[in-house]
């Protein structure tokens, strides 16, 4: 290897979208390269063009990375052949979890994308240590946390009493939680909405439903927009009802300049990604809330479960996806629903938040406020060179507003470097390692295999949430939902 060139940042020839987003996520320092910056490793695609190298640099072919990550037949649902279609796939499937005696079903994206990123980039990890290389990340939070925690409220109906119990659960927390509105059924309560100046809220739509047909998506959005910002609140991101997420949807968003999703129909448990190269930062979420419990409750068969009781069952398990996602570094972001669930329970999330604010290790903080820093962190560009025994990094897009940090990851042993200034030298022996314990692994869900008549729903979009002269007919869909909801009528 060539000791004059940088061993970071990896250079990124003509390679699939999902390796970027991997790479990004993992916040470990890339550039293109054709971008001017110099370095050692140039990973490339060989069904898609052959990089070329220039004299002292090292080709990764990143189509045997493929195959060093594929999976058995028998988890093809969650883990297909190719880990980078894996990670470019983004179809749902209802998925079900058995939590304490519920069986709890949700609509989620088929892929389980943090375990086909984490075997990708362990192998490519791999291949560039043994080439003389090291792997230095940017940690996915400020300086001080091992993890960041939010809780999302989704205000889907207006429910007088629901909604004030759940601002009372909330208070001496706030800065943890994100409101997201849906505003054709609050804008006639003004003054509920006032209360909520000052705090992240952002867009849920006008209407409770997400369309496929990005005009109609772009309609309901942007009607939700104006209807906030008539009341004097500029809402920030946005989440789609029912956690869906289609092409449609994020075209939406990406031409009315929204800045942050959350759907769990594309992604869950996760860190934050940018779809397709857009703009538009996906935030994913943990998927079971305190809704899906008492659904979960009411169709037992056997032996019947009170709400309390899936109440508490759903706080448990919270307990157990903040202690296992602290445990692995993992953002902790949780959501629920006012009306006629948290509102109903709201001492349910009371203890949870004041359980969670006991953990000093872990990041405090609404949606839009882990946007912002996502944001800084994508921004920092990083060089590492060897000099004998020695690295020397630069960094340059250093946050003002943060302090961020390097991890070197040896082995199974980690070290931290804060990212205080734009120069400086570090040797491996001098540094502070630490042994990476692996984390707990959560319960796995199972595909739950659904009928024609629920794949017909999808494909025609039906719903009955949009009125029926208001239902756009421009597309093929869009009229043959309005004739049947006619005829059905």
């Amino acid at each position: 290897m060539n000791g004059c060139l940088p061993v970071l940042p990896l250079l990124l020839a003509d390679v699939p979208v999902a390796l970027r987003q991997a790479l990004g996520q993992e916040g470990i320092p890339v550039a293109d390269q054709h971008s001017g910056r110099p370095g050692t490793f140039v990973l490339f695609d060989s069904p898609r063009a052959r990089g070329t190298l220039a004299s002292g640099q090292v080709g990764i072919d990143v189509k045997l990375l493929r195959r060093r990550t594929s999976c058995s037949p028998d988890s093809e649902t969650t883990c297909p052949t190719d880990a980078l279609a894996a990670l470019a796939d983004e179809r749902a499937v209802c998925k079900e979890w058995q939590i304490g005696r519920l069986q709890v079903r949700e609509t989620v994206a088929r892929v389980e994308r943090p375990a086909v990123r984490r075997r990708l980039l362990a192998a490519l990890r791999e291949r560039i240590e043994a080439e003389g290389g090291i792997w230095l990340r940017v940690s996915p939070y400020p300086a001080g946390y091992r993890s960041a925690f939010s809780f999302r409220l989704d205000h889907d109906e207006y429910v007088p009493g629901d909604f004030d119990a759940t601002l009372s659960a909330i208070e001496g927390h706030e800065q943890a939680i994100s409101h997201y509105v849906c505003a054709g059924t609050h804008v006639r309560h003004p003054e509920a909405l006032a209360r909520l100046k000052g705090a992240h809220v952002g867009s849920h739509g006008w209407r409770h439903h997400t369309y496929r047909e990005s005009a109609e998506n772009l309609h309901n959005i942007r009607r939700g927009i104006e209807a906030l910002r008539a009341l004097g609140i500029d809402p920030v991101g946005f989440v789609a009802p029912h956690g869906r997420f289609n092409a449609g949807l994020l075209a939406a968003l990406t031409e009315l300049g929204v800045t942050h999703s959350s759907e769990f129909g594309l992604a869950y448990d996760d860190l934050p990604f940018f779809p397709r190269q857009s703009d538009v930062l996906q935030i994913p979420i943990h998927p079971i809330c305190l809704g899906v419990c008492l659904e979960a409750a009411r169709r037992r068969d056997d032996r019947p479960m009170s709400d309390e009781r899936a109440a508490e069952t759903a706080l448990e398990h919270w307990r157990a996806v903040v202690a296992q996602k602290r445990a692995a570094g993992e953002p902790i972001f949780l959501y629920g629903h006012p009306d006629g669930r948290i509102g109903r329970f709201p001492l349910l999330l009371r203890r949870l938040l004041a359980e969670v604010a006991r953990l000093p290790d872990v990041w405090h903080t609404s949606l839009a406020g882990f946007e912002l820093w996502w944001r800084n962190r994508a921004d920092i560009e990083i060089t590492a060179t060897r000099r004998g025994d020695a690295i020397e990094i630069t960094a340059s897009g250093l946050p003002a507003r943060y302090r961020a940090i390097l991890e070197y990851m040896r082995g199974n042993e980690r070290a931290e470097i804060e990212l205080d200034r734009p120069r400086q030298s570090l040797r491996a022996d001098a540094l502070c390692w630490q042994p990476c314990h692996e984390p707990p692994q959560p319960a796995r869900p199972t595909v739950v295999a659904q009928g024609w008549r629920a794949g017909l729903r999808g494909y025609l979009d039906w719903e009955r949430v949009t009125p029926i002269d208001e239902i756009d007919v421009r597309s093929w869909r869009g009229w043959a939902k309005r004739t049947l909801r006619r005829v059905r009528t």
